[in-house]
């Protein structure tokens, strides 16, 4: 692996910016329904629990990144593992992250088509948005972590103020009745939220590209944090609002809302283009992080000296994958199957390296 400079790493809150944005996209438009059908009115507890879990989980994915801060996925799995087992783990990462770029950039054209470029063919927006990507990522980590930090706040400022101006027209009795559902049932339905706290798994590539892989712990409890209460203040806003019935059937209801919320003053008739512009930011820099991460896999994977050739070469790939669902519905079910893989990538994978590593004594000093 090559030794790298300043210009190739990434500050801690610039990391931070990184795993917020990558993480929050797409979940955040279905997750008010997921928990509405899995826990009715105590699905918002559901995204306690997924925090929580999530977090649990990344700890995994952060242990890796201190016993090994010079290495990537790609590289520790064959040290520990062996290049027979390693090599294949490294196929699968690059197809998973290949995936799940696609069916963002999917349901991003999705929602586009819904609420805004109704005649607007998909495959148009899907590749604008790829080309997009593909001009940012050449450019590499450090202008990609820049553009997260200065979207971050761009982005999350304006999507609360606007959740909050449904609070004075908000029925919260539609919380009630709490802890009406079933423990079991509680435990099952955390996994309808896993899915949506997924991105953290990029630190599985960019890890060497920390300056301080020292503290990458608090980073993500900084990063999942923040997202948990994103996302409890989205479903209770969204809950208290249309009533977790209609939450149930909505395909999109975070962004349904958005229909019905008018600006103080009357200052906007309607709040539509807002909402379309915060998530196309939202779902460019998830696009962003997922392609980045992906196109490190197979550039370490073939140990290749330079990674834009690779972007590239994957971007017809990622395209093909994307208009492979047939319809929305299909598109929500790739996603859900892409969340019960990525259990497997970000939690079991990792665990079962690190327990190996422990047991062999492998791995660097914690930086």
């Amino acid at each position: 692996m090559k030794v790298l400079t300043n210009n190739d790493r990434i500050t801690v809150p610039q990391t931070v910016a990184l795993l917020i944005t990558t993480i929050l996209g797409t979940g955040i438009l279905s997750l008010p329904r997921n928990v509405a059908n899995a826990a009715g009115s105590d699905g918002w507890l559901l995204v306690l629990s997924g925090g929580v879990f999530a977090f649990v989980s990344s700890l995994i994915v952060g242990a890796l990144v201190k016993k090994f801060p010079q290495d990537t996925f790609i590289e520790y799995s064959q040290k520990v593992l062996g290049k027979i087992l390693g090599y294949p783990l490294g196929i699968i990462l690059i197809l998973y992250f290949t995936i799940l770029t696609a069916l963002t950039v999917r349901v991003f054209s999705e929602v586009m088509n819904a609420f805004m470029l109704i005649s607007t063919p998909r495959g148009f927006i899907i590749f604008t948005m790829l080309l997009l990507s593909v001009y940012i990522l050449r450019h590499g980590i450090e202008p990609i972590a820049r553009i997260g930090e200065i979207l971050l706040p761009i982005l999350i400022v304006p999507v609360v103020a606007m959740y909050l101006t449904a609070i004075p027209r908000a029925d919260f009795s539609e919380l009630l009745p709490f802890l009406n559902t079933p423990v079991k049932t509680l435990a099952l339905g955390t996994f309808q939220t896993v899915y949506s706290f997924f991105g953290f798994e990029v630190l599985l590539m960019v890890g060497p590209y920390i300056r301080s892989p020292g503290r990458v712990l608090w980073i993500l409890l900084v990063a999942i944090g923040s997202i948990t209460l994103i996302y409890l203040f989205v479903v209770i806003i969204v809950f208290a609002s249309i009533g977790v019935e209609d939450t149930r059937i909505l395909l999109w209801p975070s962004m349904s809302i958005i229909r019905t919320i008018m600006a103080p003053g009357g200052i906007f008739e309607r709040l539509d283009a807002l909402a379309m512009a915060l998530w196309t930011i939202a779902a460019f820099t998830t696009i962003n992080g997922m392609y980045y991460a992906g196109t490190l896999a197979v550039t370490h994977l073939t140990k290749a000296k330079e990674f834009k050739f690779f972007i590239t070469i994957m971007l017809p790939w990622v395209y093909l994958i994307s208009i492979i669902p047939e319809n929305p519905l299909d598109t929500i079910r790739w996603m859900q199957v892409a969340g019960v893989v990525g259990i497997m990538i970000a939690v079991i994978i990792p665990a079962v390296i690190l327990m190996v590593s422990i047991v062999r004594n492998k791995g660097g000093k914690t930086a």
